[in-house]
């Protein structure tokens, strides 16, 4: 009898412990498997159809992310879309957009495709754990943490990210192409103020004496000694990612800055501000930006953007 009990207590054992390396196991994978929409949010069905999968209780299989609020994020995301070639809207809003306490802002996971943002992201300054900081900003309890313009760009700048996975743009192809155009001594050298033509022509100019968006791409990436100003001397040409980008793909951000700047310009304007809304003077603006960028560059986003922005 007492030996029929140990072993009942032993089988016992053994199986609550196979129970608990499976459910880890299974917990690992979870972290690991590709996040997508099912309708416009949720963990993937291919989760609930893996076989290691198929102990566990439907409670946990249907466990989601807490996505963004779709409600108050409306006009923000109309306006994002809208930058974008409309054959991609499916699959733009197919994007799962959660909260995700790892994000300070907004960060992309083009290996699962989604997008993580802060879980600030619809918080007002009053609920956020930041209240001191944000309030020694200037900001008051109200505001929004986030505002229209800075969701934005950050929205743009993610989807930029997922966007060339889904397309199938190279990071080798387009680091190569972006490098030329940096390098080449026609479009300038990286300038916070603007582009400067080089001559004066109502057309395009062939030579650019300043740069801003040469300036972009050195400041978030290549200003490796955090210098505070462009060196005079020809350093900056130096495409050496600083310590937050050592382990990036080359051509992977310098896709995302640059299309940004590009599809985000007009959103600090009057209008844009005051109504979320893209004017003709925005849409004027987000071409006069391809002027700064060569024509190999404008090529790489090809079925990107929308056909407003480079017709």
């Amino acid at each position: 009898m007492r030996t029929s009990e140990s072993h009942g207590m032993r089988n016992a054992v053994l199986i609550a412990l196979l129970l608990l390396g499976c459910g880890i196991l299974a917990n690992r994978h979870l972290k690991n498997l590709v996040i997508t929409g099912s309708g416009s949010y949720g963990i993937s069905r291919r989760i609930a159809e893996t076989p290691v999968f198929s102990f566990l209780p439907r409670w946990f299989l249907n466990r989601e992310a807490v996505p963004i609020s779709r409600e108050s994020n409306a006009s923000v995301l109309k306006s994002v879309f809208e930058v974008f070639d409309p054959s991609l809207r499916s699959f733009l809003a197919s994007v799962p957009i959660i909260l995700d306490s790892s994000a300070n802002t907004a960060k992309a996971y083009q290996a699962k495709g989604y997008i993580g943002v802060s879980p600030d992201w619809d918080n007002t300054v009053g609920q956020s754990p930041y209240r001191a900081i944000y309030e020694q900003r200037g900001m008051k309890p109200e505001d929004p943490v986030f505002m229209q313009r800075f969701k934005t760009d950050l929205l743009i700048h993610e989807f930029l990210h997922l966007l060339q996975v889904h397309q199938g743009i190279a990071s080798r192809s387009c680091y190569e192409a972006i490098a030329r155009w940096y390098l080449d001594p026609r479009y300038g050298i990286p300038s916070p103020n603007g582009i400067v033509p080089a001559d004066a022509k109502d057309r395009r100019p062939d030579t650019l004496a300043i740069n801003r968006m040469k300036y972009i791409l050195w400041h978030d990436l290549y200003n490796y000694r955090r210098v505070s100003d462009v060196p005079q001397d020809e350093s900056w040409k130096n495409m050496q990612y600083w310590e937050r980008y050592q382990s990036a793909e080359k051509g992977v951000e310098e896709f995302a800055y640059i299309g940004q700047e590009i599809l985000a310009s007009g959103s600090s304007s009057e209008n844009y501000i005051k109504t979320g809304q893209w004017s003709d003077e925005d849409w004027k603006s987000k071409k006069t930006r391809l002027l700064e960028v060569s024509p190999e560059v404008i090529a790489l986003f090809k079925g990107v953007f929308n056909p407003e922005v480079t017709q």
